[in-house]
């Protein structure tokens, strides 16, 4: 069976207690969405990798099978949502072989989706993105790694393609030029960028042309919206009543930018855990709907 679901239905980024920074079991998750009117809820806690690099942050290596198992028994116990397994996951190249092989092609989620939070600062030590000096080398590494997981083929969505302003806090034309990078990198694969509800519910910074959100950053979207590129935009819950709540506010940010947003499309797999998942361009799902 194919569902079709509208944007204001469906939340794919989701963290609980599993990724380490994020509070709240999976079931309360799911009541939350129920509560608060989504049909579809994507789990998409913080991708751990076999050597245990950025492990303050990310899920705990070996909670992975439990955080599988435990998301596979509300999908079998739950009838009233769609609930969707998913790992956020750090896009290194280095790394890629390994989100191919173990986790995909062993078919253990129904999703992968990607950002980049840490750069090496050339020391020998990584650093998250809104410590790093308002310098264009760190700016052109993120653009680099950010444009290598949308072309990797590994990835349903990017999410916050725009961190990079959490430290590069002029636009100016070095990040005009990134951010066209980026955008049209999504274009030419087709993968669609997340304009990201935390980022709306973190503080505020100054900047050389004044106070604004770490992130979403106005004048991407703003450039994202002359292009063809597909939009989607998710809670990045970290707590139960965070799962839709802040969503009105992204919708209200991405039709002020004059961007429109996807829908979700569902296909359950017969004889498998497993669903497939896609991110339907607006004109697509009303071809769907009418049909």
């Amino acid at each position: 069976m194919v569902q079709i679901f509208p944007p204001e239905r469906v939340n794919l980024h989701t963290h609980s207690w599993y990724c380490g920074h994020g509070v709240g079991e999976l079931s309360e998750y799911v009541i939350a969405a129920e509560q608060q009117g989504l049909d579809v809820l994507g789990f998409s806690e913080h991708c751990p990798l076999p050597d245990h690099r950025w492990s303050s942050s990310r899920m705990e290596f070996d909670l992975l099978e439990s955080y599988f198992e435990e998301c596979r028994s509300l999908q079998r116990s739950v009838d009233s949502l769609q609930i969707l397994i998913g790992l956020e996951c750090d896009f290194y190249p280095e790394y890629a072989t390994w989100y191919r092989e173990f986790i995909l092609e062993k078919q253990k989620v129904d999703f992968l989706c990607f950002g980049v939070h840490f750069l090496p600062n050339g020391f020998g030590k990584d650093v998250y993105l809104k410590h790093l000096p308002q310098e264009k080398r760190f700016l052109h590494k993120y653009t680099d790694l950010y444009t290598a997981g949308l072309s990797s083929g590994l990835f349903l969505f990017g999410v916050h393609p725009d961190l990079f302003a959490s430290f590069y806090t002029s636009w100016d034309a070095e990040a005009i030029a990134c951010s066209k990078e980026i955008i049209e990198c999504a274009v030419t694969y087709n993968i669609p960028l997340e304009i990201n509800g935390n980022g709306l519910r973190k503080s505020m910074i100054d900047t050389p042309a004044g106070r604004r959100h770490q992130y979403p950053l106005q004048e991407f979207w703003e450039l994202a919206a002359t292009y063809p590129v597909l939009v989607t935009t998710n809670s990045d819950a970290h707590q139960p009543n965070e799962v839709n709540q802040w969503q009105w506010e992204s919708f209200a940010f991405a039709n002020k930018c004059g961007v429109e947003l996807c829908s979700c499309e569902v296909k359950n797999q017969k004889n498998s855990n497993l669903h497939e998942v896609a991110l339907l361009p607006p004109q697509e799902e009303r071809k769907v709907s009418n049909k």
